[in-house]
């Protein structure tokens, strides 16, 4: 019998934490990448198409970090802190290809939630605009709770997230 699934808050936890740990390196590369522009911004209009090169480099690097982690071990280090997994729905390590369909799933969602809390922040939306960032992320996350079956991403990738403790179920 399969591990029992997450639950919403350890999810959202393990996301949150990978989320400051992904911009925390982002920031670093940033920074360092910086450094011969003199702290100009990298945009087409300062360096031309390498602005285009930053912004895959940075695709890459949060591709990188989820996509090493699932494939070699089920767990990022968010995941790792809150006991939590991510495998195939037969119990194996996902591969790639399940990876890439995940992030290019779930990603949008959370940057969508991620900008409307720093536009909120910045005074430059209300509650409202931030509620309704949130509600496409909060509907998918709720019908992983209501029904058990998974998020979007879990069911289009074909995978889902365990207790990584726990045992089996009927063990």
């Amino acid at each position: 019998m399969p591990a029992p699934q997450a639950g919403l808050f350890r999810r959202l936890a393990a996301a949150g934490y990978d989320g400051l740990l992904v911009a925390a390196v982002l920031f670093l590369v940033t920074a360092l990448l910086l450094l011969p522009t003199r702290g100009e911004a990298l945009t087409p209009a300062s360096v031309g198409a390498w602005a285009y090169a930053y912004d895959a480099l940075l695709a890459l690097m949060v591709a990188g970090y989820f996509g090493v982690a699932w494939t070699t071990r089920g767990q990022t280090l968010g995941m790792k802190a809150w006991d939590i997994r991510v495998e195939t729905t037969n119990g194996a390590l996902p591969g790639w290809r399940a990876v890439l369909v995940r992030l290019a799933c779930a990603a949008p969602l959370y940057l969508l939630l991620v900008g409307a809390t720093l536009m909120f922040m910045a005074r430059r939306t209300g509650w409202l605009g931030l509620l309704a960032a949130a509600l496409p992320l909060a509907a998918n996350l709720a019908v992983h709770a209501l029904t058990g079956r998974g998020t979007l991403h879990d069911r289009l990738s074909g995978t889902r997230v365990v207790r990584a403790g726990a045992p089996a179920s009927g063990a």
